[in-house]
């Protein structure tokens, strides 16, 4: 049975949403084209371009928080998948209060990569992970 395009998409999305925290370096050079355009975009200015940034920037997370992520709901539509996610933060050493974060994210695929990738979420939700 033929794999479609969707279900590739959707499977490259699944496994940067399901692992992010742990994944390495390299397992985001094999996920994410080389010029990808990463956003928070209820944070003005936080654009990360390319698979390392995003890395440094995502990895860092795991040294203060323990980190549950739940994909909700995934759909893909060509080159397109959306996600609904729930990522709960819980800080390792108790001096933040714990955060669960409700994501919407939009991810444009190309060639089995992502080339683009936008997270939506409520900036109150996430008030203690950038304090």
């Amino acid at each position: 049975m033929d794999v479609t395009p969707e279900e590739t998409n959707l499977a490259v999305v699944r496994r940067l949403c399901e692992h992010w925290p742990w994944l390495t370096r390299e397992e985001f050079h094999a996920l994410l084209a080389p010029d990808c355009d990463y956003r928070n975009i209820p944070i003005p200015g936080d654009r990360h371009t390319g698979p390392d940034e995003a890395h440094d920037m995502l990895s860092r997370m795991r040294e203060h928080w323990d980190i549950r992520l739940d994909m909700v709901n995934s759909t893909a539509a060509g080159s397109v998948v959306l996600t609904e996610r729930l990522e709960h933060f819980k800080h390792r050493k108790g001096e933040r209060a714990d955060c669960e974060l409700p994501v919407m994210g939009a991810f444009e695929l190309r060639d089995g990569k992502i080339v683009a990738w936008r997270d939506y979420f409520e900036m109150s939700h996430a008030r203690s992970l950038l304090s």
